[in-house]
């Protein structure tokens, strides 16, 4: 699904963020990265979702380069691709369910099975009660998980996520870990970015350990 080949990133002033990044991730893999915070995660994911482009280096995902890709083939890609962003990017004056139901529509999907889905995320997460609730009004936690059930509402293949723990409790980061992992058996190739150790200890997914932007080592098998 994944593949990064000598993938260096680079900002103005001469900020390196990545340095010769090499690694593939299967169809189907729930793979995480971890490392401090400025190690260069993500920074990764932007270029996985094509929000970055490479300075050097080639990133396929599915068979296609995507710094190629351009109009229609790049949004098609991105189609395909649910995003849960660290800084979240919610439509703050929507409520929780109008930023989950927002993928789903421009997918052009019915509005009853647009409902249905928006309901059985809000409940999976525990925010059945948030239903109607103005975004910019719920705590950091909820308005993670209502990112996280945006990123992954209309089914995407791929699925980046961002720290996605980092203001929940232990209860609702369990939570949170069990949706994406029926995602992930249901088919979709999830790519997490963490340093909370709590959620890849002792799994048996692969884990790619970033310092400074530069691969530090790999632990874990190819599921």
């Amino acid at each position: 699904m994944i593949e990064m080949i000598k993938v260096s990133k680079a900002y103005p002033a001469d900020v390196v963020a990545l340095k010769d990044i090499s690694v593939s991730i299967g169809t189907g893999e729930l793979f995480f990265i971890i490392g401090m915070s400025g190690a260069g995660k993500t920074t990764l994911l932007k270029l996985l979702c094509s929000m970055e482009l490479p300075t050097n280096g080639l990133i396929e995902i599915g068979g296609q380069a995507i710094n190629q890709l351009k109009g229609n083939k790049l949004a098609k890609l991105r189609q395909k691709i649910g995003v849960a962003y660290q800084d979240f990017k919610l439509l703050t004056d929507r409520t929780a369910a109008e930023n989950i139901a927002i993928s789903m529509e421009v997918s052009y999907k019915k509005p009853q099975l647009i409902k249905k889905r928006v309901r059985d995320l809000l409940d999976q997460l525990d925010l059945t009660d948030k239903h109607d609730a103005i975004t910019g009004e719920l705590s950091r936690g909820e308005q993670q998980r209502v990112t996280l059930a945006r990123a992954i509402a209309n089914s995407p293949t791929m699925i980046l996520v961002d720290e996605p723990t980092g203001n929940l409790d232990a209860t609702t980061t369990e939570r949170v870990m069990k949706l994406l992992g029926n995602c992930n058996k249901a088919g979709a190739t999830i790519v997490i970015a963490t340093h909370d150790d709590s959620i890849y200890r002792n799994t048996p997914y692969r884990v790619m350990e970033l310092r400074k932007g530069e691969l530090y080592g790999m632990t874990g098998e190819r599921q």
